[in-house]
């Protein structure tokens, strides 16, 4: 008895010993934000929506050096769903039980032994660059193999991604996919840290992605620099440059600068930039991107500048255009509630040739004329409540195919619980 005994003690004890070396930690964290979106173009119609979104991204970790993550988002527009009540957005109609939920990352991350480089591979968030509001080539999620190390005070950074794919019957064509390749180093000084970077597409001639508005043709290139200083206390200046060509086209760029304050009442900020535009019907001359162009985010309404799950980039993005914008962001006269303020002024590039002329695309008879302002009112530590409101005068010319709309309108109100 005593040896069966003790026998079923050790093999407890290499179970449990198994079992402790397997165990891995895990974490989850999200929002989820419902809310109310009116938008108003004139002249060419409105819409009222009441959204919803709900994001929670679970890391399961081993150890330092080993994790994997997961990350989930389910979109929602009331009354709405699709036609068998599958995909993104189905489900928020009568009866609900849409099949709607997105992978938006799924990806490992570990480090190489006895080395510094950690690598990051699956659907992930991939983003370039950015010091003055975000990067207009890339910051989005997109399967890929991203290494990472650091070294004294430069951080190091390569990657391979490949954002589009087409097949047929399963198989792939003889240049079907487009696969980008991408260089970053962040060098950080006492007050200046700059971050060049440089990436290249090989755009497969059968991949399906290459239209007038993303400028994607055969081997395209960018390089770009971001830059962020604090000269004084309380002073941070940002710079951002980057140069874009597609094959034998013209390139085409964007520049912007900003100086913000930090003072004990808000902090007010000037942001300036400048997209080249396309010089005639050939459409050449605005910078190519791999996304849609909107992250990097000049107002509500030019770039994805709306807060929440809502109405986005209604003016387009800012490639193309060039603006300049007065800014005050967290103007605080209540307790826990904050405000943001902005008023630009914004005329487009384009030549008036340009094809596609419209409300997202501008030439340089096109302008307007936009005022921003977003209330945030943190009713508990977890909960805020969110007031977005925009309004643009718009002065498109007869050659824009929207020359009729005077005025934009859009105005969101929204809860967001992040946990």
């Amino acid at each position: 008895m005593k040896r069966f005994i003790t026998l079923a003690l050790a093999l407890c004890m290499v179970f449990g010993a198994a079992l402790n070396a397997s165990a891995a930690e895990i974490k989850a964290s999200g929002n989820m934000w419902v809310g109310y979106d009116y938008l108003n173009v004139d002249n060419e119609g409105k819409t009222t929506d009441f959204k919803q979104r709900f994001r929670t991204q679970i890391d399961i970790v081993a150890s330092e050096a080993l994790s994997g993550t997961v990350f989930f988002e389910i979109n929602n527009t009331w009354g709405q769903t699709n036609a068998t009540n599958t995909g993104n957005g189905s489900g928020g109609a009568l009866g609900a039980d849409g099949v709607n939920i997105q992978t938006r990352r799924a990806y490992l991350d570990f480090l190489i032994p006895s080395t510094p480089v950690k690598v990051r591979a699956g659907l992930q968030g991939v983003a370039l660059p950015g010091a003055v509001s975000g990067n207009v080539v890339l910051n989005d999620d997109l399967g890929a193999i991203v290494a990472s190390a650091s070294y004294s005070n430069v951080d190091f950074t390569a990657f391979y991604g490949r954002p589009y794919d087409a097949k047929v019957n399963g198989y792939d064509k003889s240049e079907s996919s487009v696969d980008v390749y991408g260089l970053i180093a962040a060098i950080n000084f006492d007050t200046i840290t700059v971050s060049p970077y440089f990436v290249a597409a090989n755009v497969g001639e059968d991949a399906g992605v290459a239209d007038a508005d993303n400028g994607l043709y055969g081997d395209t290139q960018w390089y770009g620099v971001a830059l962020e200083a604090t000269p004084i206390e309380n002073l941070v200046l940002s710079f951002d440059g980057v140069f874009g060509k597609a094959s034998d086209e013209d390139g085409g760029f964007l520049v912007a600068g900003k100086a913000a304050y930090t003072t004990q009442y808000c902090v007010p900020a000037f942001m300036a930039w400048y997209g080249s535009g396309n010089d005639g019907s050939d459409n050449e001359g605005r910078m190519p991107t791999l996304d849609n162009g909107g992250d990097f985010v000049a107002t509500t309404l030019i770039g994805e500048g709306a807060v929440g799950p809502m109405s986005d980039s209604v003016l387009g993005d800012a490639r193309g255009k060039w603006g300049v914008a007065l800014e005050a962001s967290e103007i605080t006269f209540i307790d826990k509630v904050s405000h943001v303020a902005r008023i630009a002024y914004v005329r487009g590039t384009n030549d008036d040739d340009a094809a596609g002329l419209d409300i997202e695309n501008w030439s340089d008879d096109d302008s307007a004329v936009e005022i921003d302002f977003t209330t945030t009112y943190n009713m508990y530590d977890n909960l805020d409540l969110v007031a977005d409101l925009a309004f643009a005068a718009t002065d498109f010319d007869n050659d824009n195919a929207n020359e009729n709309v005077d005025h934009v309108f859009k105005a969101a109100i929204l809860a967001v619980y992040s946990f």
